[in-house]
């Protein structure tokens, strides 16, 4: 539950800056938010497994090892659609109410933690099933996680 909250709190900081500047004008709440999510939540899983309850649970582990396959599907289709719109319109479309200066700056910042979490959740993706695989071979062949 802790690590939920860590996850909602790093979200919320990463993305009120963009709130708190255009409010609902931005567009890609929902995909950033899932980004965020899966890129902590994978990290989390690949770092600190053996200190997770899914480590005593082969079956959870065999499920890790293509959950990847979807959630890859979704990562590729949610970057696409930023970069199709940055793209077409540009980012700058959506800051039409603030000063040139502040928009090339939220621009630049949109740009930045979308490409960070987006290329953090994709690289976690991909290793992710090759860390259950080690973990479910470790726990069958050496008793360990």
């Amino acid at each position: 539950m802790v690590w939920w909250l860590t996850t909602a709190l790093i979200a919320i900081i990463v993305l009120l800056p963009i709130y708190s500047t255009i409010g609902e004008d931005y567009f890609f709440y929902k995909q950033n938010i899932g980004i965020i999510v899966i890129a902590i939540t994978l990290m989390r899983y690949i770092f600190l497994l053996k200190h997770h309850w899914v480590s005593n649970s082969k079956w959870f582990k065999a499920i890790f090892i293509f959950a990847p396959i979807p959630i890859f599907f979704f990562l590729i289709g949610a970057f696409a659609d930023f970069q199709a719109f940055s793209d077409e319109k540009g980012i700058n479309s959506m800051l039409t109410k603030l000063p040139y200066k502040n928009q090339t700056a939220l621009a630049t910042y949109i740009r930045t933690e979308i490409v960070l979490f987006w290329s953090a959740a994709v690289l976690s993706n991909l290793f992710l099933p090759f860390r259950m695989i080690i973990s479910i071979w470790r726990e069958i062949n050496k008793g360990t996680h």
